[in-house]
């Protein structure tokens, strides 16, 4: 009734905020909170206080469902977006919203969460990747380099490299995604995946050599990893060097054993080798795979 009366009055919106944030409105007690400073700033300390004194609690909420055995993610979005609105500068609760809503595949609204918290935060570094690597996975590749460059000016990362030299080599700028793939290797030279990735971006310019080298490394490192094992034969086999290929086609087989390709070029092998019964049953099988 006072606000109908008296619209400039900021005693009023200060008390209808107070009452709503009592009963659980607290987006309505923003609006109310802010159209009193509207007036006057005479409850300026007060609202502050009420203000922290909910974001706390919705944030807190938020991260005990967020750490429950079976969390509720829904609800503890729902908990960090009530506190982002409550206060908005206090970034800690819009990063755990784009968290929770990457989560539940909330992709969209887990960048802008994001894209809000990097206005404010340009060296968080862990957000800067969050928001790049989700770029990323939309296809957003122009995007997610300049997230991840702003994230390596504070330092080199295995992980942001790696994305990195992935979007570059998807925009086509593969003599940057080489080298980048390259620093990957300086913060860690036992990184199997970026010889792998290195290997794949040779091959991809057909520097065949370089290509080979790369998965040796890719393969010496990870030697159960199937696609490193295959791409190798793969590139043993464009320098027609079938004799290194031979004896990863016949752990590939065993491995692979519906990859008609595979079969085929065991078929070859065999047939190079003199195996003629050999050959004649991994042509039948490739053939009975489509190939």
């Amino acid at each position: 009734l006072a606000v109908s009366q008296d619209t400039t009055s900021a005693d009023a919106y200060y008390h209808l905020g107070r009452a709503y944030g009592l009963a659980g409105y607290h987006i309505d007690m923003v609006a109310a909170f802010d159209r009193s400073l509207m007036h006057s700033r005479k409850y300026e300390e007060r609202m502050t206080e009420e203000r922290l004194y909910y974001w706390t609690r919705m944030y807190n909420d938020g991260v005990r469902i967020a750490a429950m055995s079976h969390p509720d993610l829904v609800r503890a979005s729902g908990k960090f977006r009530i506190a982002a609105k409550i206060i908005p500068e206090r970034l800690q609760a819009w990063r755990n919203l784009g968290f929770t809503l990457y989560s539940i595949g909330e992709i969209d609204e887990a960048i802008s969460s994001f894209e809000f918290v990097t206005q404010f935060a340009q060296s968080d570094t862990a957000i800067l990747n969050a928001l790049g690597t989700l770029y990323l996975g939309e296809s957003r590749d122009a995007e997610a380099i300049a997230q991840f460059e702003k994230a390596l000016v504070h330092g080199e990362q295995l992980v942001t490299l790696t994305n990195l030299a992935v979007a570059l080599s998807r925009v086509g700028d593969l003599a940057a995604a080489e080298e980048t793939y390259r620093r990957a290797l300086v913060t860690d030279s036992t990184h199997w995946q970026s010889y792998y990735n290195l290997g794949s971006l040779y091959w991809q310019q057909s520097r065949f050599v370089e290509s080979v080298e790369a998965f040796e490394h890719a393969v010496r490192l990870n030697p159960v990893d199937v696609d490193a094992r295959y791409n190798l034969a793969v590139a043993y086999l464009g320098l027609n060097r079938m004799d290194d290929a031979f004896p990863l086609l016949e752990t590939l087989s065993l491995d692979m054993p519906d990859n008609g390709l595979i079969w085929r070029e065991l078929g070859r092998a065999y047939a190079n080798r003199g195996l003629d019964a050999e050959s004649a049953e991994a042509f039948a099988k490739a053939s009975a795979l489509g190939q």
